[in-house]
């Protein structure tokens, strides 16, 4: 077993020789797609390899030049990536209306790369309208026809019930491991937990659920830490740069539950497959919960997150604000607030791919996990 556990861990540190040994292996079509909502089966239901672009730790030398100094590093580093080459293996790319940095970086990048296919998901602004859902179905309807004329295959409804089917089980095996987290924390390390989140991204998702469900047993009996001191909820994108998982494992803290877009918000919410495929895809979408870059008149993010509190036993609340996240920084008042009402702390961490020291990230944390460790209140 811990040969497969390497090989996942060995694919999020470096994901493209996955991603060129599938194409190789298939000569199909790989299709990159941008946080944070996107719905794989249909590229899945193509024949295509669905792969997540969320930027990287790397040099930016060509992507300021198009790109506005408030941009975040996610979308920094991916245009970087695209310029240098990275992305040379991938074949078609969708740029979903997450917020105004990537939508922008769309528009850019059809100007750096007019001949390379592009599709610009837009999803409707309010998930409450009654419009909302028959639009979104046709916005998948559009998807879907871009998808066929990429790869050249039809995606009729078995191919698209069996992929709604296989992320089902993706989603309930990453809930699996996500229980674990929270049950036994020691038997994961935080470094560990994020790096298979990222190799799900780039891996065909039946062989990831055929690696992983073969691990779940043996990751129940395993020990790579001691008990933590103290336990944590995550919220924000991503966790990342990786080293400061490493510092709250080294602190004695552990994540335990999170309400990361690079974590649990991609796995909410199974596909409804009594639904027509297009209708259940669609109705996912507006069943998604709260997130900052879905419109949400009733700001329900605080009570989510002071539900994981509850359900995890959690200490208290890190929150890894990405630098220059507008839709997150929107946020974080109310949710301070409401946590601040509810008697939970919580410490706020601006975070981003390109942070070269973790100096005073790790005098703050450890500083937090000291009070949280001796019971009171920061």
């Amino acid at each position: 077993m811990e040969s497969v556990w390497q090989s996942l861990l060995d694919v999020a540190r470096n994901p493209a020789p996955a991603v060129t040994g599938w194409k190789q292996r298939t000569g199909g079509k790989v299709v990159g797609w941008l946080p944070i909502y996107v719905p794989e089966e249909l590229i899945h239901a193509a024949g295509a390899l669905p792969v997540s672009l969320w930027g990287g730790r790397t040099e930016i030398t060509r992507a300021d030049a198009h790109l506005q100094g408030f941009a975040c590093s996610v979308v920094r580093a991916v245009l970087e990536y695209g310029m240098k080459g990275t992305y040379n293996t991938v074949d078609g790319f969708i740029f979903p209306s997450t917020c105004d940095h990537i939508q922008n970086t769309a528009d850019i990048w059809a100007a750096i790369f007019p001949d390379r296919p592009k599709f610009d998901l837009v999803y409707p602004a309010n998930r409450q309208s009654q419009a909302a859902a028959v639009y979104l179905e046709r916005l998948f309807a559009g998807l879907e026809q871009w998808l066929e004329e990429l790869t050249g295959q039809d995606v009729n409804e078995e191919k698209l019930r069996e992929s709604i089917s296989i992320y089902n089980r993706y989603r309930a095996l990453m809930a699996d491991l996500y229980n674990l987290r929270s049950r036994r924390p020691e038997s994961l390390s935080g470094p560990e937990m994020g790096q298979i989140v990222k190799a799900a991204l780039f891996l065909e998702k039946s062989e990831f659920n055929t690696r992983l469900a073969e691990l779940l047993p043996w990751l129940e009996c395993r020990v790579v830490r001691a008990t933590p001191k103290v336990r944590l909820v995550a919220t924000g994108i991503m966790a990342e740069p990786q080293e400061i998982l490493g510092l709250l494992d080294e602190l004695g803290g552990a994540i335990v539950a999170d309400d990361l877009a690079l974590g649990a918000r991609i796995l909410r919410a199974p596909v409804n497959e009594a639904l027509p495929p297009l209708t259940g895809l669609a109705d996912r979408h507006l069943r998604l919960g709260p997130c900052s870059t879905l419109y949400d008149c009733q700001k329900g993010r605080g009570a989510h997150v002071q539900r994981l509190v509850a359900e995890h036993a959690a200490d208290g609340v890190l929150f890894l604000g990405m630098k220059f996240c507008e839709a997150e920084e929107f946020d974080y008042p109310v949710l301070k607030a409401e946590l601040e009402a509810a008697g939970i702390p919580l410490l706020l961490l601006e975070v981003e791919q390109q942070m070269s020291a973790v100096g005073q990230v790790r005098t703050r944390l450890q500083a937090f996990l000291e009070v949280l460790a001796e019971g009171a209140r920061p």
